[in-house]
């Protein structure tokens, strides 16, 4: 039973880690996107 609990942990954080992962990907293409858009060209 503990093993489970704690394969259920760790399948909790490798998914918001790869949730925060996702997120920090996203706003760097949105950065880029923007600044090609909007800034110098």
């Amino acid at each position: 039973m503990h093993l489970a609990i704690f394969g259920m942990r760790l399948l909790e954080v490798m998914f918001f880690t790869g949730l925060i992962g996702s997120a920090v990907v996203v706003l760097i293409s949105f950065v880029e996107d923007a600044r090609e858009l909007f800034g110098e060209e």
